[in-house]
């Protein structure tokens, strides 16, 4: 039996049961043979041993969030038929989400995928990858998967990247949405995964070039070019 355990059944004045509890733990507590141990003894020294792991955890956890806090956030560019975003990931507060993006920004999945819609004052939201101009491959599909929701305290404010999904919330996969405004409405709801690091002159030329079709003047459908992953700012 465990010698934590014994303790529980050691009755203070029954010195010879107390004298085998303390061979049990005569290499961990470091008292001598001849010294019985008392209760409060035994209770004092497992409860400052559960104390210090405690802290050991506490501290091996904190050190780790550090190291994470410490990483740089990955970061994408995105060229459209409108202009170039440069996009900073939040993988803090969306990992499932981010992890899964540049997956498929990897392999290639949003090469030449058009928008969906420019709403002015909302957002200007990107087809599903089936809406391409160069049809996907099947090694592309197998990467697409459901994503569940992601709910963090990040806010849908202008140049947030938010992903679509349909009355499920649990099935966003491609589709998303760079907001044009704010729109509290949508806290909660979407998942937040990224937000813009620079190109609002790019994002204000798209909304004022195209209409609620994601087509410009000349009918010409809003299209991504590319995505691709940027170094890290080390």
């Amino acid at each position: 039996m465990d010698a934590s355990v014994r303790t529980l059944a050691v009755s203070c004045n029954d010195t010879a049961e107390m004298s085998e509890v303390n061979r049990g733990l005569a290499d961990e507590v470091k008292f001598p043979d001849t010294t019985p141990l008392q209760w409060s003894e035994v209770t004092y020294d497992l409860t400052m041993r559960k104390h210090f792991l405690v802290m050991v955890t506490a501290l091996l956890l904190g050190c780790s969030l550090s190291t994470r806090a410490m990483e740089p956030a990955p970061r994408v560019t995105i060229v459209t038929t409108g202009g170039t975003f440069t996009v900073k990931l939040l993988p803090a507060a969306a990992p499932l989400t981010v992890a899964q993006f540049l997956r498929l920004v990897q392999a290639g999945v949003y090469d030449s995928v058009y928008f969906y819609r420019v709403e002015k004052g909302f957002v200007a939201q990107t087809a599903t990858a089936d809406d391409r101009g160069i049809p996907l491959t099947e090694t592309q599909r197998r990467t697409i998967r459901p994503i569940p929701l992601e709910v963090s305290r990040m806010r849908h404010t202008r140049g947030v990247l938010s992903l679509a999904h349909g009355d499920d919330p649990n099935s966003g996969e491609t589709s998303f949405s760079i907001l044009l405004a704010d729109a509290p409405h949508l806290d909660g709801k979407f998942t937040i995964f990224g937000m813009l690091e620079g190109g609002d002159a790019t994002l204000r030329a798209i909304e004022e070039s195209n209409d609620q079709h994601a087509r410009d003047r000349s009918a010409k459908r809003l299209q991504i070019i590319t995505i691709r992953t940027l170094p890290d700012k080390r």
